[in-house]
């Protein structure tokens, strides 16, 4: 059973990832292509330790965030 202080890396990206995305003027268009992407590139990063996923969820996580932000906020938080 994983414990819960091993998800505070992801949590904790996702946030951020919300933050940043608000602060993108322009929206994100290739919401599907972004997503892939992230899913290729966490694959090659691996996950941390502990995990049974064999990609890295703290990046995808952060790419969900912005993506979220983008299309929650939109360059409205100055």
């Amino acid at each position: 059973m994983l414990d819960i202080s091993l998800y505070y890396p992801s949590i904790l990206a996702f946030i951020i990832g919300v933050f940043i995305g608000a602060k993108y003027r322009m929206k994100i268009k290739n919401i599907f292509g972004y997503l892939v992407l992230s899913i290729v590139i966490a694959y090659f990063l691996k996950a941390f330790p502990y995990y049974n996923l064999p990609l890295s969820l703290t990046f995808v996580s952060s790419v969900i965030g912005i993506i979220l932000g983008n299309r929650v906020f939109g360059g409205k938080m100055s």
